[in-house]
């Protein structure tokens, strides 16, 4: 257990110039808020959430005239349940170091933790991504993104090139085009497509993404091709949290037709403050639960890049 004493930062204690003491943090800028406009956020008071989707009935056959109907039923999809885990620390600071605190830092630890916390949910929502390709898994049981998922009436579809390429315009071009033929719901029907989409970039493809998407001209050629990329609707999201710079990913921009999804359980909180009873020390907890995962892998396209 870590506890803050005076002699675990002397220099707010030291009679130095308050004209040259900076604290570094005061001159940054937090990152906006990146997940929750890529993630569909939704509550939940319950010990965990279990979605389920649903296999609509086939294609309809022929019936001669007055031969009998074939009769279909409506049955279970694949389920998913999304476990809350709880996350938590505390700040511990004895009465001495904040009496003697002459810069008021140690009573602003409420933003720090709240910061750190924030960080922590954008790591673990980018998990969907950096993992999506292994051990993340769509209900189906196989990964997030999949040139094999397995529909519920039989066969298969994918949201994945089946051969992995670095982000281009024919790369962009084709995930397009399996976007429109293999969105299929779990009695395998196509449905239709996204058309106002998200691509999801690492920084290090950034200016190539927006090149791809703004460019009135077919980029990277030499002849006066319109840039076809450009009659979609799109929005750019660069995610510092991707560990791959190669990963790409498209998914529809209306975050109920996707199934990135987090359940907040209890949200970030600095809770009450508490005095320790034998010590005097100042206690500052902060709490929060949240789960993250994917209740349907339709709307969303990815590769690893190669």
């Amino acid at each position: 257990m870590a506890i803050q004493t005076r002699g675990t930062f002397t220099e707010l204690y030291d009679n130095i110039d308050k004209s040259v003491f900076t604290i570094l943090f005061d001159a940054q800028k937090e990152l906006p808020k990146i997940w929750a406009d890529l993630i569909n956020v939704k509550t939940s008071d319950r010990k965990f959430e279990r979605v389920m989707s649903v296999t609509g009935v086939g294609d309809i056959p022929e019936k001669g005239e007055g031969a009998p109907y074939t009769s279909s039923v409506i049955r279970p999809g694949w389920t998913k349940d999304f476990l809350h885990t709880e996350f938590g620390a505390m700040f511990e600071v004895t009465e001495t170091a904040l009496e003697d605190d002459q810069y008021d830092q140690l009573a602003q630890n409420g933003r720090w933790f709240m910061f750190a916390s924030r960080v922590v949910e954008e790591k673990r929502a980018a998990i969907l991504y950096n993992n999506g390709f292994t051990t993340e898994q769509s209900p189906d049981g196989v990964a997030i993104f999949s040139t094999a998922h397995v529909l519920k009436a039989g066969g298969t579809a994918r949201n994945r090139l089946t051969t992995d390429a670095d982000l281009s315009a024919t790369s962009l071009e084709q995930a397009l085009i399996d976007l429109q033929t293999e969105t299929k719901v779990e009695a395998g029907q196509i449905v239709a497509p996204a058309t106002s989409l998200t691509l999801v970039v690492a920084p290090a493809n950034e200016f190539q993404a927006h090149r791809l998407i703004n460019s009135q001209l077919r980029p990277g050629v030499a002849d006066n091709d319109v840039n076809a990329l450009k009659k979609r609707n799109w929005t750019v999201v660069v995610n510092p949290y991707l560990t791959d710079p190669d990963a790409w990913f498209v998914q529809d921009s209306n975050k109920k037709r996707h199934g990135m999804t987090s359940y907040t359980r209890v949200p970030i909180s600095m809770q009450t403050p508490r005095t320790d009873p034998r010590t005097g020390n100042r206690l500052y907890p902060v709490r929060w639960r949240r789960s993250f995962g994917c209740s349907f892998w339709q709307g969303t396209f990815g590769s690893p890049g190669v």
